[in-house]
Parts: C-alpha cells; structure tokens; sequence
C-alpha cells in the first residue's frame, strides 16, 4: 500500500520542528524596555527587558531579551543562550570612560546556540557564518571537502566596525541544564519541545486547490469502538493500562496532580478529561478510515502483535516527552519506580500529555488569546484570524497559522472530523480545538507520524522497516547517515535491516531516526551530549516496553536496553552504541547535509 499521500505537506507540521525565531514571532523589540527585575514574576512570554553584565575588565554589555515562558529569578544570559530569556537585538558594549558602541563580530563559543545566518569569529580571527541551526561544532579553519560536515561556511570578516554580532538562536535554544525555577505548578521551569529550534526555517505550504464538491463526510466512531478484526496490540490495552501511562494527562482530575490537574483546568466528574484510551482509538479509526479508502497505510494496524506494540511505543514515548510535565527529582506521582517481572527497575516519568499547551499561554472560550503570537501574516494561503495566537498546542505541539491551516484543510477536504471541521479554515478561527478536543489532538499527531517530511520517510515507514537505505544525499528519502568518524558495529553506514527485527542496534538506530525525523535539527549530530530530549524519549521507550512485556506475556517487543533509565544522562563518543544511536547522538541531521 502507497504511504505518500500527503505530498503537499511535505515540510514539517510539528511546532517541535516549524517554530520560527523569536524575533519573527513578535511584534518589533522596543527601544528602551524596562530593566529586568529578579524578583518579578514574567508570567507572559514575549516580554521585553534590557539586562546588562559587566565583565572583569570593566567592560558593561548590554542588550534586550524576551522570555520564552513562565520565569521568575532565572537572569538573562548572553552565553549559554538556554535559559527563559532569549536574546533579540544586537549588543552593545560600555567601556569604564562611558563609550558605547556596537559589540563587533563576537568570537565563537562553545556554550552558545547559533541561528541560521549567526556571525563568528574562531582560528585565528577567521568568520564563519551559520547554515543551520548549531551548537557546540568548531568553526573549520579551512574549508572542508564536503560542505555538509560543517554547519558553518567561511567567508569574509566585515571591514565595518559597526556591524553588531549576530543573534544567537533567539526561538528557545537547548533545555538541557535549565535552572530549578518553580512555575506555579511547584514544577521547573523546563518548557515543552514545541520551545524548541528548527534546523532550517520553514517554506509557508502551497495548499491544494480546494475539490470541486466537498468529499462526503468519513463516519466518525465516536465511542472509539474497535472493529471485530485487526488491532491485534491496540484491543490489549485496558484503560488501566492508559492510566499507568498517563496518570496526569490534562484535563484528568488528580488532586496530586498540578493545575492542569485540578479545577478550573479539570473537574472532578471527569468532563474535561478529553485525553483518553477512547480518544485515542478514535484518532485511530478517523485516520485509518479514510487511509483505506486511499489504499494507504494504516497506524497500528499493519504486520504482527509485536509490531504494533512498537508502534505505539514508540508513538507514545515521541509524544509523551513533547507533553512531559515531569522534571528530575519530582516525587510521586509524577516519577514512580517501576520494577519488571525478571526483577529489572527503572524510573518512569509520568507527566506525559499534561502540557498539551505551551507554557504561557492561553485561549478563552470564544477562541481568542490575550497574547498572540506565532503569527505570520504574510501567509496568504492560510491567513491568519484577527485575535487568535497559533502557539504550541497537541501532543506534536502544532504551531504558526499555516500549519494550523494545512491540517484544517486536510481534514475539511477529506471529510474528517466534519462534527468540529465544518468549513476549510476552521482551525484558523479556533485554533484551541488542537488542545481541548483530544482525538483531534491525538488525529495531527497520527498525520504527522504517517506523511513523509520531504526527503523525510514517514516515522511508521521507518519503524517497520519499510524504508531501511541510508540517505546518499539530503534529497533521497532514507536514513540518516552517521556523523564523520562514527561507526556502529564497526560499520560507518548505520546498522540497518528489512522489516521486523530483534535487534536492539538496529531498533536503536530506527528509534533515532523517527527522533531525527522530528526534531533532528535540535536533538541529533550530537546534541544528546547537552539537550535533554532524547534520552528522555528513549527513557519513555524502554519504560511503556518493559510494562507492555509483563502485561502481555506473548508481546516481546523489542526493547533497547543500554537506553533504559537514562532520563538525565548525557551523551557522548564513548557511550555504548545502542545509546548513541536511540538518541541520535551519531546521526547528521537531516537537514544537516
């Protein structure tokens, strides 16, 4: 069956891979914002403040920032740029005579994230300019033979002295090594991945032509009632089980919980819980569906019981880290200890799906925000709606007007979902369905796991072994290639097989490659040595595995041992294989080419 039926949505929809800059995303930086204040509470994101640092030579730099979310303590910083607050306008620096001037080219740090088109200095005072989005590589002192090993091109330095350095990653940066700010909730202040940076920015979508009638409405199985065949792993899971996973998913009452636990977020008749097993089946059903009338292929209902299981384990422990209200050292019941039947324990996070939300922000009942952003009004083909802020909402974080606007008008032009979609730009004027329905949630999450990303396989192709080449180039649909001087079993090209495996180093490499396919740019090339997603993911993995293997005692999904219980870890050259390659630790990025 073909699996290429999205071809017009062949860039990314995740917020976790399409936010843009900061910068772009508000209105202009003003010219002379308050003074950041430690003992304010910033509870809006976009916030203006101008901060300053003297150094120990008398040297004052100064420049203005905006928070990303919630904060309260957490100082601006000008290296590492990974904090709440992101850097937005050029520095300027004073000496101790009082002169000020532009700071120059600023000399390369190795703590600093870099944007696209970001301007450094290293070797010996040679420039180099950002292709993509980085931290950590050493600009080259020479030019390298293939321009793809290095996301940074030489070039020239400027001869004026007034040109001020250029931004470092002003959308979110790395969440790794995050200070322990409370929220409200008494969680840290470490956002949701929908913060976090894209690799390249995105290319606005063409829509398609609107059909010439409407596609007749595909029945909806509003109760999530599962046929009598197939969903062999899917009909196992009780809602006991959903409950274990997703103890403190929003909208759940559980007076333990946070507010997205308690009232007025969650009632305690079980209303708002939106977020269910039933929910979940629902997506399922909506997408496969309308996937069998295309011939396409269907979310977890294609090869065997064990298959299927990865499947959702996977899905889940991609996801599960997006929404993750969990942070390290939290007690129970947001981190319980877990221990298998063969007397093997690990530590499970169970926050997943209770920041369905990005942090910061909020919609009132008529769909309209106090804070919009996000927005992108040269969008001609997907407009944006005056008073609606299209931030991170569902368990991919969907973000920007024309994402929103893609989905919308997949689902209108397909006829899903026509009980809430009922006109093309439905999801422009209320954006807040993607958060408060939780199969419509759940249903962008499915599209995005099923559509091939543009020279991107699709995540389900990648798991089942469906596509299982190594990319030549940045154009052929395949997996990553490994980083320069990274082998796997000895090999450079990647462990690799057709199909089902039992393999852990294959099943690794396959689990970092969905990784690379979701937020590559920021999470991969070694990244896992500072960010702290992908351990998390792999963590989820082996967690919902380990608990699935003891439920279903037929099921012997496949598990990656070397990534369990790795929560807080980081990555490096010298960790074992099956680690490197869960994380993506080993793997360029895809746009990294």
């Amino acid at each position: 069956m073909r699996n290429d039926h999205a071809s017009f949505l062949s860039r990314p929809i995740a917020g976790a891979l399409i936010a843009l800059f900061v910068g772009s995303a508000h209105a202009a930086v003003p010219a002379n914002p308050p003074a950041y204040d430690p003992a304010k509470v910033y509870g809006t994101s976009g916030t203006y403040v101008k901060f300053s640092q003297t150094d120990g030579t008398g040297r004052t730099r100064t420049a203005t920032f905006s928070n990303a979310w919630w904060t309260q303590g957490a100082a601006p910083q000008f290296f590492p740029n990974d904090g709440p607050w992101k850097r937005v306008s050029a520095v300027v620096i004073t000496d101790g005579s009082g002169h000020s001037a532009p700071e120059g080219v600023a000399a390369w740090n190795a703590d600093a994230s870099y944007g696209a088109g970001s301007l450094v200095k290293a070797n010996e005072n040679k420039c180099s300019k950002a292709k993509w989005w980085t931290k950590g590589d050493t600009p080259p002192a020479t030019a390298p033979t293939n321009a793809w090993e290095t996301p940074w091109e030489l070039l020239a330095c400027p001869t004026d002295a007034s040109v001020a350095d250029a931004p470092v990653d002003t959308s979110g940066g790395g969440i790794g090594n995050l200070p322990a700010v409370n929220t409200p909730d008494g969680q840290p202040s470490i956002p949701p991945s929908n913060i976090d940076t894209p690799v390249v920015p995105p290319v606005t979508p063409k829509p398609p032509a609107p059909p010439a009638e409407p596609q007749p409405a595909i029945p909806s199985n509003a109760d999530g009632i599962l046929p009598a065949t197939g969903y062999a792993f899917l009909r196992q899971v009780t809602d006991d089980d959903w409950n274990w996973m997703f103890p403190l998913r929003s909208g759940r009452y559980n007076p333990e919980g946070g507010t997205r636990n308690n009232p007025p977020v969650a009632a305690a008749n079980g209303s708002t819980d939106v977020f269910t097993l039933g929910a979940f089946r629902k997506a399922v059903l909506d997408y496969n569906t309308w996937a069998s009338q295309h011939n396409y292929k269907q979310f977890l209902n294609e090869g065997t019981l064990k298959q299927q299981a990865q499947e959702f384990l996977t899905f889940w422990a991609k996801s599960s880290r997006e929404t993750s209200g969990s942070w390290s050292g939290a007690p129970a019941p947001w981190v319980v200890p877990f221990t298998n039947a063969a007397g093997e324990s690990t530590s499970v996070w169970k926050g997943g799906l209770y920041w369905v939300e990005e942090v910061g922000y909020s919609t009132r009942a008529d769909g309209t925000s106090a804070a919009v952003n996000y927005v992108d009004p040269g969008s001609t083909e997907f407009p944006p709606v005056a008073g609606r802020s299209y931030y991170g909402r569902g368990i991919i974080q969907l973000s920007w007007n024309y994402n929103y606007g893609a989905f919308s008008y997949w689902l209108y032009d397909n006829g899903l979902r026509r009980d809430l979609i009922t006109r093309r730009d439905t999801l422009l004027h209320r954006p807040d369905y993607v958060a408060t329905d939780g199969a419509l949630s759940i249903l962008s999450g499915i599209w995005f796991w099923m559509t091939p990303q543009g020279a991107k396989p699709s995540s389900h192709d990648v798991l089942y072994g469906d596509v299982h080449n190594i990319s030549a180039s940045s154009t052929d649909r395949g997996l990553p290639q490994l980083r320069a001087g990274y082998t796997v079993g000895g090999k450079s090209t990647g462990p690799t097989a057709a199909g089902d495996t039992t393999d852990a180093g294959v099943l690794a490499f396959r689990f970092g490659t969905i990784l690379n396919i979701v937020n590559g740019g920021l999470e991969c090339n070694g990244a896992a040595a500072w960010h702290n997603g992908p351990p998390q993911r792999v963590s989820y993995y082996n967690a919902f595995t380990m608990y699935f293997n003891d439920r279903v005692k037929t099921l012997n999904a496949t598990r990656i041992p070397q990534g369990t219980n790795i929560w807080e870890s980081r990555v490096s050259a010298s960790s074992p294989e099956q680690m490197q390659s869960a994380t993506c630790f080993n793997q360029k990025s895809y746009y990294g080419w």
